[in-house]
């Protein structure tokens, strides 16, 4: 999986009601990188990655964080994630292989039964290296996303990419062998393009477009990758993160009445993989 973590547009994260710190009448674009408070376009100044606020550009010192500030703001759902997939790996190498030939995602072992395979799938690797770049990207995509949409949502996007890759797989290269989580963290990049173009961003004015587009690539120039696997990871994120903030703001539901609509999703795309194996 390729990205470029310093220009992913982050900072639009913020809830569509903030005002800036500064200017009660405006209405925040961003959050400062540096501190998090919501700024205007007034009080915008660029910054290596970001934007920060009027205070922290003219603050000369460096800002020293408490190991108890870092542990606090620690995301739950990334950080345990991570956990699991890094633990699965070592499961892997000390189970000399057998882990990763039980878990994989492979058409033919989900039709004759072993159906966990669509899930365990995205949480095991090929290598370091390939868990190393996952991981990388989600700990890029996943703090970020899950501060601004809530735990729960950002894990109805995740659980959907993952799926929705799995699916894909197994509609179109049913009897290739496939492991990664490179769908489930592509969910998380379809699941921000939702939220931009839900907050009326053009994602192919951002460097989203650029990264989503190198993911759908890769696969074509290096064949060992899985197309399918991206792809279905991208657009099943994408709808899921248009049904928990596009959807709402569109109809009026409530945010509870989409996150169910969200779980309903994931819960079709799981009974989806599991009929298109077995049929």
């Amino acid at each position: 999986m390729f990205f470029i973590a310093g220009s992913i547009p982050w900072t639009l994260l913020l809830d569509e009601t903030s005002t800036c710190y500064r200017h009660s009448q405006n209405k925040a674009a961003v959050a400062c990188q540096r501190c998090e408070r919501p700024i205007c376009t007034e009080c915008m100044t660029p910054a290596s990655i970001g934007f920060h606020c009027p205070e922290c550009v003219s603050e000369h010192s460096q800002t020293v964080y408490r190991a108890q500030d870092i542990m606090d703001r620690r995301p739950p759902l990334t950080t345990a994630l991570i956990v699991a997939n890094v633990v699965a790996f070592v499961a892997q190498i000390a189970s000399q292989g057998l882990v990763t030939e039980l878990g994989l995602l492979w058409g033919p072992g989900i039709r004759a039964g072993e159906l966990w395979r669509i899930v365990t799938g995205g949480f095991l690797h090929s290598g370091l290296l390939h868990l190393g770049f996952n991981m990388y990207a989600l700990w890029i995509f996943g703090p970020n996303l899950e501060k601004g949409l809530g735990t729960v949502r950002f894990g109805i996007i995740y659980l959907a990419g993952l799926l929705g890759g799995s699916m894909a797989v197994l509609a179109f290269n049913f009897s290739q062998p496939t492991l990664g989580a490179s769908g489930a963290v592509l969910g998380l990049a379809g699941g921000l393009s939702a939220v931009l173009w839900a907050r009326g961003i053009n994602i192919f004015k951002t460097s989203l477009s650029a990264i989503l587009l190198i993911n759908l690539a890769l696969p074509i120039l290096f064949p060992g990758i899985s197309f399918w696997g991206h792809l279905g990871g991208i657009v099943a994120g994408f709808i899921a993160g248009a049904i928990l903030t596009w959807l709402p703001k569109r109809s009026g539901l409530s945010e509870a009445t989409a996150r169910l609509l969200g779980m309903g999703f994931t819960a079709l795309l799981l009974v989806g993989a599991v009929v298109v194996a077995l049929g």
